[in-house]
């Protein structure tokens, strides 16, 4: 697989080791930065159109693209990356593997949020179901207040693998959580849960804890570790056709009407922490997570 460097926003910029990573494997970058800043957080039809002709920039490998899209505020670029590496495949009956702190179900009409592409991705062409892994914060409590489109789980297309027993102790939903099975009986029961042989991953890295990935969202409980482990398991009994990684940190840049970026602001500052982050300091120990996934995945031929 080619991995990429899509620079949606600046923080891969500092991140210089894994550029150099990237480049020794004969891996792009693509500059999309000002795209970006319209798509952040969410974006309309025009600029989602926008950003599926950046992505026709991405090499056509076979074998898929491994695309590291800076911060979790874009996650909803990867309903368009899964959408594309069906098309390149001509894969079927895809499991989307997604690792996030949030189930990024909510329904949003006229365009793409970042907490809402898993319902779109869902309904994919050639997408068998998404199984979601990690989640702990509180937007699944109360998911109706978070504009949930709990037909995901009733019509079978997404299944939740909560974190722990209390953070899904709201949905009708039977699968079980990590701390109910443990570390190893949960990575047994994952690679049984997966339908089919082929697999996109997703991983946000605001399911991991603080001190292995610094985000611009609240964070989970999963460690570094075990996520490696999970992703070991699952590479090792599966085909994956694609894999993008966010949940790096960066001050956020919002372009578009005022109306737009007024109503964005508003949004971040209600969503997530409030906390400034010295750049060097966050690249530092996000470009560790990065390299040691890109590595893995790498080691493992994808």
């Amino acid at each position: 697989m080619t991995p990429v460097l899509l620079h949606l926003d600046n923080a891969l910029s500092y991140q210089p080791g894994l550029a150099e990573q990237v480049r020794a494997a004969n891996g792009r970058e693509i500059d999309a930065q000002e795209i970006g800043a319209h798509f952040r957080l969410w974006a309309r039809h025009k600029q989602i159109d926008e950003v599926r002709g950046v992505l026709r920039k991405l090499p056509r490998d076979p074998r898929g693209t491994i695309v590291f899209t800076g911060s979790g505020d874009f996650h909803h670029v990867s309903a368009l990356l899964i959408e594309r590496a069906i098309e390149v495949s001509d894969a079927s009956q895809v499991t989307i593997i997604h690792f996030d702190n949030h189930p990024d179900w909510v329904r949003f009409d006229r365009g793409l949020h970042c907490g809402s592409w898993v319902s779109r991705a869902a309904r994919l062409r050639g997408v068998s179901q998404v199984i979601t892994v990690g989640v702990c914060s509180r937007d699944i409590h109360k998911p109706e207040s978070k504009s949930a489109d709990l037909s995901l789980l009733q019509d079978g297309l997404v299944k939740m693998c909560a974190y722990t027993t209390d953070s899904r102790q709201k949905l009708d939903d039977e699968w079980p959580t990590i701390e109910a099975l443990g570390e190893r009986g949960f990575a047994d029961f994952l690679v049984r849960a997966i339908a089919g042989r082929n697999i996109y991953i997703t991983i946000d890295k605001d399911v991991l804890r603080q001190s292995d990935a610094i985000t611009n969202w609240d964070q989970g409980r999963m460690s570094l570790t075990f996520l490696t482990k999970l992703l070991e398991r699952i590479l090792g009994a599966t085909r994956v056709i694609g894999i993008d990684v966010c949940g790096d940190w960066s001050h956020a840049r919002f372009q578009g009407s005022a109306l737009t970026k007024t109503l964005k602001i508003g949004e971040s500052l209600l969503d997530q922490p409030w906390r400034g982050r010295d750049p060097f300091t966050v690249g530092r120990v996000n470009e560790s997570a990065n390299q040691r996934l890109l590595r893995q995945f790498q080691t493992a031929g994808a």
